[in-house]
């Protein structure tokens, strides 16, 4: 199967899920199109496209711009073939209940504002990247980690992304995709 995969990321963590689809992909057998939203290409050709995987990095309640962008340029393209949306924040790696269902409401407005309904979504949590991070950012992260009893010792990054599970996602996006491709 052919997968285009289009992607944004802030601080790198979405790059390397988009990249580990990528890989992901090719490993079985399948060829994956990337597209970085932050830089598009001029046209948007969805020939010999079987299925759609989108990947962005929530970001003070919403998704970069260049992606919600870019998506909602070609949602027509986009719909026109089974797609999935894996949605990357910190809030993926906890529990509670009211985060999720902000997770969860910030994911619907993305297709409300986009036009683009995916069939499933993945939340994938993301990274803390505190080696990265300026002075300001750290201090606010490393506020907000210590209220979630994660990771403050800003000497180090902590990944939090699980890739057992986003392969699983991957795995039931492809056979899927695959009952339904040629038929839309």
């Amino acid at each position: 199967m052919r997968i285009l995969v289009i992607y944004a990321t802030v601080e790198g963590q979405t790059r390397e899920i988009a990249g580990h689809i990528e890989r992901y992909l090719k490993d079985n057998q399948n060829e994956a199109v990337m597209i970085d939203a932050t830089h598009p290409p001029e046209s948007l050709s969805i020939d010999g496209i079987d299925g759609v995987i989108c990947a962005g990095p929530v970001h003070v309640g919403t998704f970069p711009a260049p992606l919600r962008r870019y998506v909602q340029q070609h949602s027509r393209e986009l719909m026109s073939r089974p797609g999935v949306f894996v949605s990357v924040s910190l809030t993926a790696a906890g529990d509670e209940a009211g985060e999720w269902e902000e997770l969860n409401e910030i994911t619907a407005n993305f297709s409300e504002e986009t036009g683009w309904w995916p069939v499933s979504v993945h939340h994938a949590a993301g990274a803390l990247k505190y080696t990265e991070y300026d002075f300001f950012r750290k201090w606010m992260l490393k506020r907000i980690a210590d209220k979630h009893d994660a990771p403050t010792d800003t000497k180090h990054d902590y990944e939090f992304t699980d890739w057992g599970a986003l392969d699983m996602f991957i795995d039931g996006f492809l056979k899927d995709a695959l009952a339904v491709a040629g038929k839309l």
